[in-house]
């Protein structure tokens, strides 16, 4: 279940109507304001016009987007990092990241506040632990903590968890800044490939000094080349420039093929007008100012087994 069904669900529960009136109020609403927000953000402006109010409730990680404030949650702890130490623009401080799992998904919690950190610091949260946590607000599908945000150990025990990101199966003109998403649409422009140097080791980016490469950690290098893949897909309702680096391009072409003109143009020749389902996270492209979307992962339409999953 995504989160839009999730949220429906929950809209639906708490103003006593059935869900099939709660999407006839969405859909209305996003016909009153042209279309111009997307399935979620209407789903939440008919929460608050029924006087349904969040922010004392815990959400389930799949319920959680983009922009909301005081965001209450309840999940484990799968993945813990190291505290980093950072200094920027004269100040000095300290930041602390963790995954956390529920039965819907998994989101990164990201810790500013000194005495919050001091809890992973000194093992009082750790891996496996349960926790409970009030007053978050979501950045870009993550939850970030602030001094006015509280987080403990839950007595809750949660075995059942979904370690994958939630991911949303929405349409391009829906898709928002730091969403997962899972899109389906049609290849309609390949762009050439660009190459970059990375260290043969630890494939980081290599920089160039004079004649030679370096590597932050191993030094001068013979650097090896990775591909960039851009295309733009194209769903029906909008269209968007997706970005493949070189361990999802694999799903598509060989690397190497890139490497030679006459393969890489066939490739190009023979992906255009390619049905694909794609994964992967929507940013915002800073030197263009418009959204784009990381792959993650591509699939190409069975279109057989689509017939077959329609009959059934």
């Amino acid at each position: 279940m995504q989160n839009y069904d999730l949220l429906i669900e929950r809209i639906a529960t708490s103003a006593g109507i059935e869900k099939e009136e709660v999407e006839r109020k969405v859909e209305a609403k996003k016909a009153k304001l042209s279309g111009l927000i997307s399935k979620e953000g209407a789903a939440q402006i008919i929460a608050a016009e029924l006087g349904i109010n969040f922010e004392d409730q815990d959400l389930k990680i799949g319920e959680l987007m983009a922009g909301m404030r005081k965001v209450n949650v309840v999940a484990k702890v799968i993945n813990l990092f190291p505290v980093r130490e950072y200094s920027k623009n004269g100040r000095e401080g300290k930041v602390a990241n963790f995954v956390i799992a529920d039965d819907t998904g998994s989101t990164r919690v990201v810790l500013w506040d000194v005495n919050h950190i001091a809890l992973i610091e000194d093992g009082t949260i750790k891996e496996g632990d349960v926790v409970e946590i009030k007053n978050g607000a979501t950045r870009d599908m993550e939850i970030h903590l602030s001094g006015f945000s509280e987080i403990k150990k839950s007595s809750t025990v949660m075995d059942e968890i979904k370690t994958g990101a939630v991911t949303n199966e929405i349409t391009l003109v829906e898709a928002r800044q730091g969403q997962n998403v899972r899109i389906r649409g049609t290849v309609v422009q390949v762009f050439s490939p660009r190459f970059y140097h990375v260290c043969p080791e630890c494939n980081k980016k290599a920089l160039q000094e004079g004649e030679a490469y370096k590597c932050a950690e191993h030094g001068v290098i013979t650097p090896k080349d990775k591909a960039i893949l851009n295309f733009v897909l194209d769903d029906g309702t909008e269209t968007m420039r997706i970005v493949m680096f070189s361990d999802q391009i694999a799903l598509v072409v060989p690397e190497e093929d890139l490497k030679d003109e006459a393969k890489a143009l066939a490739f190009r020749d023979d992906f255009i007008g390619t049905e694909i389902y794609l994964s992967g996270n929507v940013k915002t492209n800073n030197f263009f100012n418009n959204l784009e979307i990381i792959a993650s992962g591509v699939e190409k339409v069975d279109v057989e087994n689509l017939i077959k999953e329609l009959d059934a």
